[in-house]
């Protein structure tokens, strides 16, 4: 089955004062869609340095796998395919990949598993588990979602796990019967079920514990579909007093375009039977951004960082639903409210546009992310940018510019992360030798 990914921003013709860096960029790994292809998610590290992803696509099946990068005796890196998901395992991993303290791997695919609720016949998502043992990994569906069962469906975020073991995570859609009719595409639209007044219509925060008769799944809040967000397509982080924070994508004013709102970002904290959830900001599709598409992180201080793929300066990049090239922005608490503060506007040019992921800080309250699109004028394929705090502002360096056709990569859309050899280590959507089918890559910090 060929499936296609969607590339949002198409710009042409963009002029920019910012200087280009000098590449400090290296690709690990080239997909050739045999071996998997469309890489949405991150990647992790183990212990040994190894790298653990998802291909959205590609394999025998065409609907992607989980793949292991490891060092080679002459320096390079050798793939591994852990899992080719068929359809009935689940279909499509957006997502990146976690560990448990035993080594386990655990993550979702958006769709596949029992049932069927899209326009393709597949399921409406499955989380998944791989164990090590003797003979190689084994895969286990720990849950498939299914329409009518669960309030929620299409795990298109990540997860997040608990001291006890247990796994949280959010989905994108309702789990009205009949299921949401949705393309498999790489971001997701709005839908007809936004908007009413129903739990659920938005998607929900999830929790699944093992039991002795096996996982049991359980929905902590079922957005409404209006003020208090709607469809999260990211992963959760917890706080130290066990508060989990996240995003929605849409929901949470009338404002923007897209008649849903233009997303939260949201705390749920938990009680004695339910999960109590406060908006900490409703994006207005102005300066303060708009449609979050990334998780949270949260400093020390418990201030919380993220981006929002469109707003901003206003610009047209082509978003749908909304001008503005994204933001990079910071969420603090001050006399009983959260406030935002917008750190940097991407310009549409040379320094990068819609940002898709998150971002991460090293010890020196630099932050680093990247962009989907935007970057090289003539064929913008995103970013790898450096935010350098001085004096209350933040100057961008760009680490890295994608160039589409030569071999680097194209369009990242995920997080990266400080891996081995305390280098940036992340992936692209497209590009890589083989042009089309994405690559892994790291970048000197």
């Amino acid at each position: 089955m060929k499936i296609k990914w969607i590339q949002l921003v198409m710009l042409a013709g963009i002029s920019s004062s910012f200087a280009w860096a000098k590449t400090s960029e290296k690709v690990l790994f080239s997909f050739n869609q045999k071996d998997g292809s469309t890489v949405d998610a991150g990647v992790v590290a183990d212990q040994q340095g190894n790298l653990y992803g998802t291909t959205f696509d590609g394999g025998p099946s065409g609907m992607g796998n989980v793949f292991e990068l490891s060092r080679t005796k002459a320096g390079g890196w050798k793939e591994t395919v852990l899992h080719n998901f068929n359809g009935s395992d689940g279909a499509g991993p957006v997502s990146g990949l976690i560990f448990d303290g035993a080594g386990n791997v655990y993550g979702t695919a958006e769709v596949g598993g029992k049932g069927k609720c899209t326009n393709t016949g597949l399921g409406c998502g499955v989380v998944f588990e791989l164990s090590p043992g003797k003979n190689g990994w084994e895969f286990t569906t720990v849950y498939s979602f299914v329409p009518g069962k669960t309030k929620g469906v299409i795990p298109t975020g990540g997860l997040v796990i608990d001291k006890a073991g247990n796994l949280y995570g959010t989905t994108w859609a309702p789990g009205l019967v009949g299921g949401p009719l949705r393309a498999r595409t790489r971001a997701p639209s709005a839908n007809t079920y936004w908007g009413c007044d129903k739990p659920g219509c938005g998607g929900t925060v999830y929790r699944l514990a093992l039991t002795k008769g096996g996982w049991k799944e359980t929905d902590l809040y079922a957005f409404r579909g209006d003020s208090d967000g709607a469809a999260s397509v990211a992963s959760l982080i917890f706080d130290s007093a066990g508060n989990l924070y996240g995003t929605t994508n849409y929901g949470g004013t009338t404002g923007c375009t897209s008649g849903y709102g233009c997303g939260v970002v949201f705390e749920l904290t938990p009680g004695e039977t339910t999960w109590k959830e406060s908006v900490l900001h409703r994006f207005t599709g102005g300066s303060d951004g708009a449609y979050p598409m990334a998780s949270v992180l949260l400093d020390a201080t418990g201030n919380l960082y993220s981006t929002a793929s469109t707003g901003g300066n206003g610009n047209d990049c082509k978003m749908l639903y909304s001008t503005g090239c994204g933001v990079v922005f910071e969420l603090g608490y001050a006399n009983r409210k959260w406030y935002e503060q917008v750190l940097y506007a991407f310009q549409g040019g040379a320094d990068g546009a819609s940002p898709f992921a998150t971002v991460i800080m090293d010890s020196q309250g630099n932050i680093y992310g990247t962009t989907f699109t935007a970057g090289d004028p003539n064929h913008p394929s995103g970013v790898v940018f450096k935010l350098v705090p001085s004096g209350g502002d933040w100057t961008e360096k760009v680490l890295h510019t994608f160039t589409y056709g030569n071999g680097d990569g194209q369009s990242p859309a995920a997080p990266l992360i400080f891996g081995p050899g305390g280098y940036l280590y992340g992936t692209t959507v497209g590009g890589g030798a083989y042009t089309l089918y994405g690559t892994v890559f790291s970048v000197t910090p």
